[in-house]
């Protein structure tokens, strides 16, 4: 037991000032109804009476000294969560069917999916408390950009200053994408809660999907679970070109001479996160980050990795107040 103002202790040395006075009181009292009545006072009522008053100012003079008892708490320990944002860096990313928060657009001007990918994974930075993230960028191949850390600052800067006209590529390879997403948490000695953001257009290059199936099943026996989010609409656009100066000089076209149209394509999306237990999010959608990173809380809180212990103390302050507030009342009606 911690005391926390022990020099309210000498207080205590009112209870025997209490008790003799007590004492005195019972004796002039029952001289008194002797003399008028002749009738004997009877001391166990008013002798039980003095000992709950006697046991509430000891109370309330203890709860004055702050005693605490120390004990061991669980909580819940957000440094065991490790994150790998993945952002699809393919050319159907430089589409302009997204919109970009106020906020956004102080660091982002051109309102396009890859940029729109870029902010919404700045913002789930900003939310995190203690996990890991990681990024990297994908498209028909994945490569680590950031390892997992905890410097968020260094994850925000890369984010900020990457040139979405330089570092897309054509078609991208959602199964790369998971590969690349499991590869950042090899070679990790602790046992983490493991979480994958794809955030993509859900676009793939392959005609057969089972590649990104096999994929993320290969996550989901790993314990990781796979997010995805959303960019873009649902109906084709075409991709804009845009020059040094940031204007549109044209459209991307294939080999055919003809205009390149893009969409979101939910349904391969929905069913990676599906697949491994996570859950698919559109980015367009209102406090969708953070509906994200709760998520991924929610899940961990289940799981003991996420489990820590640590010293804390429990204040007797409050109980002592209670009690001496119950020893009043029955020493009031004891005394009656």
């Amino acid at each position: 037991m911690n005391l926390e103002n022990s020099g309210y202790l000498w207080l205590l040395l009112a209870i025997p000032c209490l008790l003799c006075y007590s004492l005195i009181s019972y004796r002039e009292a029952s001289t008194w109804l002797y003399r008028f009545a002749h009738v004997k006072k009877r001391p166990v009522p008013y002798v039980v009476s003095t000992l709950f008053f006697s046991l509430a100012l000891g109370a309330v003079i203890f709860s004055l000294a702050e005693p605490s008892i120390q004990y061991t708490k669980v909580v819940f320990n957000r440094h065991g969560i490790d994150i790998a944002i993945g952002i699809d860096v393919s050319k159907s990313m430089l589409a302009e069917d997204e919109t970009i928060p106020e906020e956004g657009k102080k660091l982002f001007a051109i309102p396009n999916r890859l940029n729109r990918a870029r902010y919404y994974a700045l913002n789930i930075i900003a939310a995190l408390r203690g996990e890991r993230a990681g990024v990297f960028m994908f498209a028909n191949k994945g490569i680590s950009i950031v390892p997992l850390t905890t410097d968020y600052g260094y994850c925000q800067y890369i984010l900020k200053h990457v040139n979405d006209a330089t570092i897309t590529i054509p078609g991208s390879d959602l199964g790369q994408a998971i590969a690349t997403g499991i590869s950042l948490f090899e070679g990790n000695s602790r046992k983490t809660v493991k979480a994958i953001i794809l955030i993509s257009d859900g676009e793939d290059i392959s005609d057969d999907k089972s590649p990104i199936h096999e994929a993320a099943q290969r996550a989901a026996t790993q314990g990781i679970v796979i997010y995805t989010v959303g960019i873009g609409m649902g109906q084709g656009v075409l991709i804009p070109i845009r020059d040094s100066s940031a204007n549109i000089a044209g459209y991307y076209q294939d080999e055919d001479g003809s205009y390149l149209k893009t969409r979101l394509e939910q349904d391969i999306l929905q069913s990676i996160s599906e697949s491994t237990g996570g859950s698919y999010f559109r980015a367009r959608d209102e406090h969708s980050e953070e509906s994200l990173v709760d998520a991924i809380l929610k899940r961990a809180r289940t799981i003991e990795y996420t489990r820590a212990t640590e010293p804390a103390w429990f204040s007797l302050s409050p109980l002592l107040l209670c009690a001496a507030l119950l020893f009043l009342l029955l020493g009031i009606i004891v005394g009656r």
